[in-house]
């Protein structure tokens, strides 16, 4: 058991890597939905590099799992879920810069998809953890979230690439 969590957390931060390395500018988000007025381009990456530094913050907090300490796992799953929040915030904006909105499109489906994906693989492990879930349903929806996380980290990737033209 304590393997596949260890292997969760490996995942997850692979997917997290691919998702960094998408893009230079990262953001969370803290009022990306004030207004009707298009954002400018200056406001929306700086909204984009926050969430970039959260991830980056979980990141560097998640390497610190250790499989063998189930309390500080469990401070690392809230750790991940905390993740979340810059990601909704940024897939929130709804008023990115006119040559912005095909690239926050891409950008708010796969932060929605992987703030998703986050959520659902800390549910899991925490079920695995209190005996709520076998070790073969675990390893199903982990094979689940990782197809999931993967797909967001294409569309975050493809996204951030937009920016960049």
């Amino acid at each position: 058991m304590k393997q596949r969590i260890l292997s969760l957390a490996f995942l997850f931060c692979l997917a997290m890597t691919l998702t960094a390395c998408g893009g230079q500018n990262g953001g969370a988000s803290q009022d990306g939905t004030a207004g009707t007025t298009p954002m400018t381009e200056e406001e929306y990456m700086a909204e984009v590099e926050a969430a970039n530094t959260a991830m980056g913050e979980a990141m560097t907090a998640i390497s610190g799992l250790s499989a063998t300490d189930e309390e500080s796992f469990r401070a690392g799953l809230e750790t991940m879920r905390e993740l979340s929040a810059p990601l909704r915030d940024l897939a929130s904006i709804s008023n990115p810069p006119e040559s912005f909105a095909e690239a926050h499109a891409k950008i708010s489906e796969g932060s929605t998809l992987f703030a998703d994906s986050i959520d659902t693989l800390c549910d899991s492990a925490t079920a695995l953890l209190d005996g709520e879930m076998t070790a073969e349903d675990y390893s199903t929806a982990v094979a689940d979230c990782v197809t999931d996380l993967t797909e967001a980290a294409t569309q975050l990737s493809e996204g951030l690439s937009m920016l960049e033209q």
